[in-house]
């Protein structure tokens, strides 16, 4: 929103001429493997359009095999930003980027208006800020951004899906494996994989936009004009992704005819860039309520809604091989006891589908269901932006709120319960209650878990994966000490779903309502998986000595080889076939 404009006898520093009212300082951001250059005939456009604008064109760290973090891009431009407005004479500031530079630019409107409770910055963010103590409170040039302008942003992420060409998909499936493999080894993410959906900038955006929007709402603030543009034939992001419907619910979508994700910026097209140029020029220029006149509403899906009168979310997610039908059960639960306390609850009891052992024990994985919770988490801060959030996990489950707490700072629950926890038993809960993520925890301990003892466990002697036996021996702490709000009940008769067994669900929704402990049972820990869990690696030893064994046997069975070696890749397709399905 425009501050008042300077006196009119002011000049400008650098040319000694009478600065103008209404100078504009207009920040052009450009997209993943781009650059300043195909933004040159935009620029020049704009420079028409503002004869006296200050037009910067960064050279942005976004090539193909960048692994820059977008986080510290965006920050070390709010930086640049805060230096040139401060020892300029501008009256506004107008942000516009195509693609990944479109979330640049939100990143930096958001940092600029500074970090909030809720949604606290990345630590990134914070080291590039040099915020050392304390919320950081932003930049007071944030009530100079006018308008934002976002040309083909893809602001729930990219992903492979049907509406990418048959020749591109296989191509960006195998970039996504090559990515992947680089993060792995390298423990450096590929910056294109930090922009897919669900990954820690999109998700953490996501988060910190509904947070800030929702407080400017209550304080009465408008915040700058934002107006996203969509090419009439988007050939790389789906349409659900192009449009965020849920942190994107107050923008104004425009439609660019004969335009496609790369060419929407292409004003100098001999054909088609004067159209292009007409729809931007309105984003630039027009009025609220011209635009409000031109937009559209790109999906068939409505807008979201928010649910102010519901304080209360209690998500509920299923495990490894588990269709998750239980989930609504317990959630039904929650829902009734909310409502004999005359409290509005909801619950989110999304699936992920069946996730079988063999890609579960893989951190891609692993990473990608982490990912797909916390976009769940996005669209529930949205629709329901007064209420406390609750968690109830099982096995899978379990894992994906430890590591989403790891990797998104803006991930915040009140009461948690675990039951055939996977993740590690020196998980650091002190940072995360102390820090505000979590308010208490639940953990239930089986005693016959020997899902957990045998495998996730194996991890916490060879560890080269975060997986671990807290649904088996429960959480530890270097001090010997759990911290208060950490509470077990570790004599829960049965196996890997006995803590989601029907005799507990009111337990379970009784905590999540008023953080009630369960007394414990009276059963006894089996001594068989005892013992085998107390060394996983004699299980893993045993396993493969059975699949030497039953080689051999096919081996001396064929002795043809033709026969032979037919017989052993059946046996290998055979084996693959049961770790996907286990």
């Amino acid at each position: 929103m425009p501050v008042n404009p300077p006196a009119a006898e002011t000049v400008d520093d650098r040319t000694n001429r009478p600065l103008e009212e209404g100078r504009k300082l207009v920040f052009l951001l450009h997209a993943y493997t781009s650059s300043p250059a195909k933004l040159e005939p935009l620029r020049k456009e704009i420079s028409r359009l503002w004869p006296d604008a200050e037009i910067v064109v960064p050279d942005l760290p976004l090539s193909t095999f960048s692994v820059a973090d977008p986080n510290i891009i965006a920050a070390t431009l709010a930086r640049r930003i805060d230096e040139q407005f401060t020892s300029g004479h501008y009256t506004s500031i107008v942000l516009v980027g195509h693609s990944v530079g479109a979330l640049l630019a939100r990143k930096i409107y958001v940092i600029a208006c500074g970090e909030r409770e809720r949604a606290p910055f990345e630590p990134g963010v914070r080291r590039a800020l040099a915020a050392n103590h304390g919320l950081f409170e932003g930049f007071a040039w944030h009530k100079s951004i006018e308008r934002l302008v976002l040309l083909a942003a893809m602001n729930r992420g990219w992903r492979v899906s049907h509406h990418i060409s048959l020749t591109r998909a296989p191509l960006w499936a195998v970039g996504t494996l090559i990515g992947q493999a680089i993060d792995l080894l390298t423990g450096r993410r590929p910056l294109i994989l930090q922009v897919r959906r669900g990954a820690q900038f999109i998700t953490n955006l996501r988060v910190q936009w509904i947070v800030l929007r929702n407080a400017q709402r209550q304080e009465g603030i408008p915040g700058p004009l934002t107006i996203q543009l969509l090419g009439s034939r988007d050939d790389m992001v789906a349409p659900d992704d192009n449009v965020d419907l849920v942190s994107g619910s107050h923008f104004v979508y425009l439609d660019v005819p004969n335009s496609t994700h790369a060419n929407v910026i292409d004003v100098g097209d001999r054909d088609h860039g004067e159209g292009r140029l007409e729809v931007i020029r309105a984003a630039l220029t027009e009025s609220t309520d011209v635009l409000a006149r031109l937009a559209v509403l790109p999906s068939d899906d409505h807008l979201v809604s928010p649910e102010l009168d519901v304080t209360h979310v209690a998500f509920v997610i299923h495990g490894i091989r588990d269709a998750g039908y239980w989930t609504h059960k317990i959630a039904r639960r929650v829902r009734r006891f909310g409502e004999a306390r005359n409290e509005r609850w909801a619950t989110e009891t999304s699936s992920y589908g069946y996730f079988p052992m063999a890609p579960f024990l893989s951190p891609i994985g692993r990473r990608a269901k982490v990912e797909w919770m916390m976009d769940q988490y996005a669209e529930s801060l949205a629709k329901y932006p007064n209420a406390t959030f609750h968690y109830i996990g099982h096995s899978n489950g379990t894992y994906l709120l430890a590591k989403a707490l790891q990797l998104y700072p803006g991930c915040r629950f009140g009461r948690v319960v675990f039951a055939g926890s996977v993740v590690r038993r020196r998980y650091d809960w002190t940072s995360a209650v102390t820090s505000g993520q979590v308010e208490s925890v639940l953990n239930f301990v089986a005693t016959a878990d020997w899902v957990v003892a045998f495998f996730p466990r194996l991890f916490e002697f060879f560890p080269v994966q975060d997986l671990g036996s807290a649904g088996h021996l429960g959480f530890i702490t270097r001090s010997g000490t759990l911290p208060q709000a950490i509470v077990e009940n570790r004599r829960v008769r049965g196996r890997h779903d006995a803590g989601i067994r029907e005799p507990l669900w009111d337990d379970i929704a009784r905590y999540v309502l008023d953080r009630r402990v369960p007394p414990g049972a009276a059963a006894h820990p089996s001594w068989f998986v005892r013992l085998l869990g107390g060394f996983p690696p004699v299980v893993w030893l045993f396993i493969v000595a059975v699949l030497c064994v039953i080689w051999w046997l096919i081996s001396q069975a064929t002795p043809d080889g033709f026969v032979e070696g037919f017989a052993c890749a059946l046996y290998i397709v055979a084996i693959v076939g049961v770790l996907r399905s286990v």
